[in-house]
């Protein structure tokens, strides 16, 4: 889910896609043929879940203001709060130490990579290798910025993936348009109201995570 944002005086919602169109530029820069291409080597391990936030460790209404920062609707979402839901990923984690964690979200680019593992708990924290936008990685060049705010979140990941090339990955998200067919597979599709809470999504996520060391364990043919 991509987070809203309030303007200052606190009445219009104005969705992050609509501010990101404000700011495409009208032509690609000369010699740049590739979307948010990262000036670095990004970091991988063997199995990585990509993890959105908004509508997966925490309900989808969530709200932007610049005096506030980021928190939950009290209207659309009354009763939630942010992660909410960290608990039964941390409990669904558990038993794979390996699995390591990229931030795949809004929050890579608002609060940014770094400020996002800061509020999450340590036991998550420190599973995370990365994220599918990263200033530090793809440098701050605003045609970058653009294209990833427009790219569709499958699109994105798999980008992510050809990356870093991990030899298992699964992707958490309720931002479910625009997969391409080849990574349907590998996506645990969350209800943006609910995210992990449900007991469906946590159990597929239990056999998708069980499946990829199955597959890493299997001796080649």
């Amino acid at each position: 889910m991509r987070c809203k944002f309030l303007s200052q005086r606190g009445y219009a919602v104005v969705s992050a896609d609509k501010l990101a169109s404000n700011r495409i530029p009208t032509a690609m820069p000369s010699g740049q043929n590739s979307p948010y291409v990262p000036v670095s080597t990004p970091r991988s391990a063997d199995v990585v879940l990509y993890l959105d936030l908004d509508g997966v460790v925490h309900h989808e209404k969530v709200l932007w203001h610049p005096r506030k920062g980021i928190y939950m609707s009290p209207y659309e979402a009354a009763g939630h709060y942010l992660f909410e839901w960290v608990p039964l990923l941390e409990s669904l984690l558990d038993p794979y130490p390996k699995v390591a964690l990229v931030l795949s979200s809004t929050w890579c680019i608002r609060p940014g990579y770094s400020a996002t593992l800061k509020r999450l708990p340590a036991s998550l924290s420190a599973r995370f290798i990365g994220g599918t936008y990263h200033g530090r990685v793809h440098g701050v060049d605003p045609w970058n910025l653009s294209m990833f705010r427009t790219t569709p979140r499958g699109v994105q990941v798999q980008e992510d993936t050809l990356r870093r090339k991990p030899r298992q990955w699964i992707a958490l998200d309720d931002d479910l348009e625009g997969w391409p067919d080849s990574c349907r597979q590998n996506l645990v599709a969350c209800d943006g109201t609910t995210g992990l809470s449900n007991p469906h999504v946590q159990r597929e996520l239990r056999e998708k995570l069980h499946s990829c060391f199955v597959a890493l364990s299997a001796k080649p043919a």
